[in-house]
């Protein structure tokens, strides 16, 4: 089955083949192609383009080797094979290459303790993609973590969309456009978008309790005078009863994702005027010494 057959497979039966397809293409050394971006099959586009989403992931592999104790020069098929290839032509005059090892193998099986020998052996066939590399195990366990609760929705949904009438360079142009784009809504779907003192960012809203929600702060209602404490009681009750129910709409959350309450949405509850709950608020503040 093809790249296109798949998708239509998809968009006709719900057949799920073509995210198998998508995923496996995305363990290919990209980087290290001989052939660049001229790529035989149009699932490695896709693939290469969500490779490129988790870029900053992937980049943290080296980090991980490092915390391991591993020097990267150890586990690098390249380097091993050239550093063991310039021994053998210092001491036999061989130059060695990907290509003609097979044809050295046995002599070098007998050259070479069977330790060295096994580890130029494993670098060769990393070399021609027989065996992963430690960098490639571990990039494909982090990709497993992402691809499906992050990458399979996004790829269903410009999967569905796509008109497989179109050219297979315009199919694929689709798709990673799509993609792209439902990715990053599905990283900010849920969270909200705060601008305070010039900064702006998206952040995931969650409570702190009712106390924090008024004053942005846990305040302790001994401090307040009697009627102060019956008001911010009664606040809580409301903020309380809308967090339990999941109503959060109406309140605002502050640059760190923490709910914090309007004020007009407060006095409509209570059934006082915005300016007269807002005057309150702030002699609470000012009692206890909390900067507005």
């Amino acid at each position: 089955m093809n790249f296109i057959e798949g998708i239509k497979r998809y968009q006709a039966e719900g057949d799920r083949y073509i995210f198998d397809m998508i995923r496996r293409e995305m363990n290919y050394n990209y980087l290290k192609s001989p052939t660049g971006m001229d790529l035989p099959r149009p699932e490695m586009y896709v693939a290469f383009r969500l490779l490129r989403l988790i870029s900053g992931m992937l980049a943290t592999i080296k980090y991980r080797l490092t915390e391991e104790g591993t020097n990267i020069t150890q586990v690098d098929p390249e380097y091993i094979f050239a550093d063991y290839g310039r021994q053998l032509l210092d001491w036999t005059g061989i130059r060695l290459t990907v290509e003609n090892f097979p044809e050295h193998a046995s002599y070098l099986r007998e050259y070479y303790v069977s330790y060295v020998f096994s580890g130029l052996y494993t670098a060769y066939r990393q070399l021609i993609g027989e065996l992963p590399t430690l960098q490639q195990v571990y990039a494909s366990e982090l990709i497993d973590k992402v691809y499906e609760p992050l990458m399979v929705p996004a790829l269903e949904y410009a999967l569905k969309r796509v008109d497989t009438s179109r050219t297979e360079r315009e199919i694929v142009r689709y798709i990673n456009f799509a993609v792209r784009t439902e990715y990053f809504q599905q990283q900010v779907r849920g969270m909200r978008r705060v601008r305070r003192a010039g900064q702006s960012k998206y952040v995931d809203p969650h409570s702190r309790g009712a106390n924090y929600a008024i004053l942005g702060k846990y305040v302790d209602e001994r401090q307040l005078t009697a009627n102060q404490a019956d008001l911010f009681r009664k606040i809580c009750r409301i903020i309380e009863e809308d967090f339990k129910g999941g109503h959060v709409s109406d309140y605002n959350v502050d640059i760190d994702g923490i709910y914090r309450i309007k004020n007009r949405y407060i006095a409509r509850r209570i059934g006082v005027h915005e300016g007269s709950l807002s005057r309150s608020l702030r002699k609470m503040r000012e009692r206890l010494n909390i900067a507005v």
